[in-house]
């Protein structure tokens, strides 16, 4: 069972309060912290990463979106994959001025995100319990609202990240449900109770930064199961979590194996402790790299399905995301 998250991110002496937890940090701004954990401006610039992701998933589509502040520059993406045809009918990967980015440090109530560009207008906003999803986006659209009052805890991780100073706070809410449209071209796929997942993730990142992540949800039966898997990322206790009927459970270290040259082969996830063996089947992909020297961005996203075992609960055909990200920022 996970601990209440606490009431505010510093402790007494200004440093964060590591862990693993149920629930939202009541105060997680990050100016609350001194010392060696508050770097100024010029760093913050530098080091300072916050994004905010959302996934929905339907039998008929898969779609992710993100908006990601980088300090020095702003990015994020839209993908919408149609499960029926086996097809990423959009892909959008824009590279935009930091100014085109703008995230709240804290993920709770009044958090708002938007990402303006070219062609783009994308926000994220939550407000009265409830998050908004309203995209414009290229040949994409999506107008989404996510039932954050009828969701599950959600699971904060604050957890080092290895050099000095340098940390991550990251909360993952699943299996809210979603009403709206999502829209590519002149296809349109309605959202009617489906199930979303969104992650809010704020840190100060080491340079060279690679994680393997997995993160799925829905039904089996009559039961709600979702999970956040990574690895290679957080130190600690790290993130990883599975929500059982409801309730956020530790799971500890977890092993990713996967052939990284091969983007449609399976994934196979499993715990330290046996209590979770999963193997993931990728339907489609997205990938992007971006090597701009200085800094790096290189990652393989598939959507799928898991089965297996989670928690002493088999599940079949769960649907999901896993991703393979290595970055020098």
């Amino acid at each position: 069972m996970l601990p209440p998250a606490p009431e505010q991110l510093a402790d007494e002496a200004g440093a964060p309060r590591t862990g693993l937890f149920q629930g939202p940090v009541g105060d997680a701004r990050f100016s609350t912290l001194r010392g060696e954990w508050a770097p100024g401006f010029l760093q913050r610039r530098l080091v300072e990463k916050k994004w905010a992701y959302a996934l929905v998933t339907t039998h008929e589509v898969m779609a992710a979106f993100a908006i990601v502040d980088a300090g020095y520059l702003a990015s994020g993406f839209c993908a919408i994959f149609d499960r029926g045809s086996r097809r990423l009918l959009v892909d959008e990967n824009p590279v935009l001025p930091p100014i085109c980015a703008a995230i709240d440090e804290a993920p709770g109530e009044g958090m708002s995100a938007r990402l303006i560009g070219p062609g783009i207008d994308a926000r994220i906003r939550r407000a009265e319990g409830k998050i908004s999803l309203k995209a414009s986006w290229g040949p994409a659209q999506a107008d989404l609202v996510l039932d954050a009052s009828l969701a599950p805890p959600p699971v904060t991780a604050v957890a080092g990240l290895g050099a000095p100073g340098r940390f991550d706070l990251t909360q993952k809410t699943v299996l809210l449900p979603a009403e709206g449209e999502i829209r590519a071209g002149n296809v349109r796929f309605p959202v009617s109770g489906q199930l979303a997942g969104v992650d809010f993730t704020h840190g100060f990142f080491a340079r060279e930064t690679a994680w393997r992540w997995a993160f799925g949800m829905g039904r089996q039966g009559s039961r709600l199961v979702a999970f956040n898997f990574s690895e290679g990322f957080l130190r600690g206790e790290g993130e990883n979590a599975a929500w059982i009927d409801g309730e956020p459970r530790a799971v500890g270290p977890v092993r990713f194996e996967f052939t990284g040259a091969e983007p449609l082969a399976s994934w196979r996830i499993r715990s330290e402790d046996g209590a979770v063996e999963l193997t993931f089947q990728p339907e489609g992909y997205r990938a992007q790299t971006v090597d701009l020297m200085l800094i790096m961005s290189k990652y393989v996203q598939p959507f799928g399905t898991f089965s297996g075992r989670l928690g002493g609960v088999e599940v079949t055909s769960l649907p999901g995301v896993t991703e393979d990200h290595a970055a020098r920022w």
